[in-house]
């Protein structure tokens, strides 16, 4: 059962995708040329679309396009459709949503289907709205450190505590064992009483020195700026980001998902019976916010993709987006789970602040980010530069998720990139 929505590349859909100064011209035009005749509509409304409209309409890359999406909805019926439960992917190319496509059910044996208004868990993709949360305060240093705000904690060398940052925090450089405590998140300990065993783990490096992946003490990002704004940090993103990005279908937490109708129940694959079976979302995970807590549908991902891209300058000042873009440590492809021969092609891996980056094919600025938890799957990739990204959510861990990114970015460049340099 699968669902498939597209929006083609027309006059009238980029005349709708406008701003809304623009839209308000539109259509006046619109309400006169029912007067004089629906050519002149027509005429009044591709003027008024502008230079974009224009440049779309005559761009030799348009025929790219149309071969891009041909390229995906063909990758999506043979591989993701038959083997999630369910999923929804979106796709921006030129800074325009491509197509957006959804399939699957949203729980086994029960007659409900995925829409782009489906709410996911996004797991680890949650980090990135606690760097892009940093950026929208203004006036926060991205170097102040964890003592000023958090001095309760307690770390097993204090001289590296009080060099400790929120920098630091954000980019997994903070020296600490890697993954130190996820064991005690999955056993469901509570978050508060695994913090307060932070002293018995180990450095392995001074700060700032060394890659090591985190879920608590990346946790620590949000509880420092709770401290300093004097608010939660859910509350912070809600009235900084969900709020002005229109990202209504977007929450924290475990009871907000279940008290959505429409959500994406997680699903384990029953190799005996050869089918999904939905599974019990725990609380675990819930507990780290910043790190894991959020919930989100494919329409608000594509805003929060639209706003990586730069589309939102209002909500996230270009310099501060830039900041949270800027690679910070380098890693490695094994470490950052580029494993060939999916992934080949990718160099250069580093974390930025809440992101991984790397090269691909020669090209470089690619960001991305995945999540998983039992029984979800989520990735998110895009290129500022080349104005372009996926977002993939699916409930339940099938075993394309990890090929979704280096697919679609190869179908862009044989379809894009490639046929852009042909005809230049």
């Amino acid at each position: 059962m699968t669902t498939l929505q597209y929006r083609a590349v027309t006059p009238v859909f980029l005349a709708l995708r406008l701003k809304r100064p623009t839209m308000v011209v539109v259509k006046h035009f619109i309400a006169v040329s029912r007067k004089i005749g629906l050519g002149i509509s027509l005429v009044l409304t591709c003027w008024n679309a502008g230079a974009a409209l224009d440049q779309t309409q005559k761009s030799p890359s348009n025929t790219g396009h149309i071969a891009l999406q041909q390229a995906i909805q063909e990758y999506v019926d043979r591989e993701i459709a038959e083997n999630a439960a369910g999923f929804a992917v979106g796709v921006v190319v030129d800074g325009e949503v491509l197509m957006t496509n959804t399939g699957g059910f949203r729980e086994h044996g029960v007659e409900t289907t995925i829409d782009a208004d489906t709410v996911f868990r996004l797991a680890s993709v949650s980090k990135t709205f606690t760097s892009g949360l940093v950026a929208s305060l203004p006036g926060l240093d991205w170097d102040v450190k964890l003592n000023d705000y958090l001095s309760d904690i307690n770390l097993s060398r204090k001289d590296y505590q009080q060099a400790l940052s929120l920098r630091h925090l954000l980019s997994h450089t903070s020296g600490l064992m890697p993954h130190a405590y996820t064991n005690l998140v999955q056993d469901n300990v509570p978050y508060q009483k695994i913090v307060r065993r932070l002293d018995r783990v180990d450095f392995v490096c001074p700060p700032g020195r060394c890659y090591g992946y985190q879920n608590v003490v990346y946790n620590l990002a949000g509880d420092m700026i709770a401290a300093k704004e004097k608010a939660s940090y859910e509350s912070l993103v809600e009235s900084r980001l969900f709020d002005p990005l229109a990202m209504h279908n977007s929450s924290f937490g475990l009871k907000a998902f279940k008290d959505t109708e429409n959500r994406a129940t997680p699903h384990r694959w029953d190799k005996v019976n050869q089918r999904w079976l939905p599974i019990t979302v725990r609380e675990n995970y819930y507990q780290l916010a910043p790190a894991a807590g959020v919930n989100s549908s494919l329409n608000d991902m594509i805003r929060w993709l639209r706003l990586q891209l730069g589309q939102f300058p209002e909500v996230i000042d270009p310099s501060a987006l830039k900041a949270v873009h800027t690679p910070q440590v380098r890693t490695t492809r094994r470490l950052a789970h580029y494993v060939p021969p999916a992934w080949n092609g990718v160099e250069n891996t580093h974390y930025a602040l809440g992101w991984r980056t790397f090269d691909f094919n020669g090209e470089e600025g690619f960001l991305h980010h995945g999540g998983w938890v039992a029984g979800v799957r989520t990735e998110m990739a895009f290129n500022p530069r080349l104005n372009m990204g996926i977002v993939y959510l699916s409930n339940s861990a099938s075993r394309h998720a990890s090929e979704v990114v280096p697919v679609f970015l190869r179908l862009y460049f044989t379809h894009i990139l490639s046929r852009a340099l042909t005809e230049s």
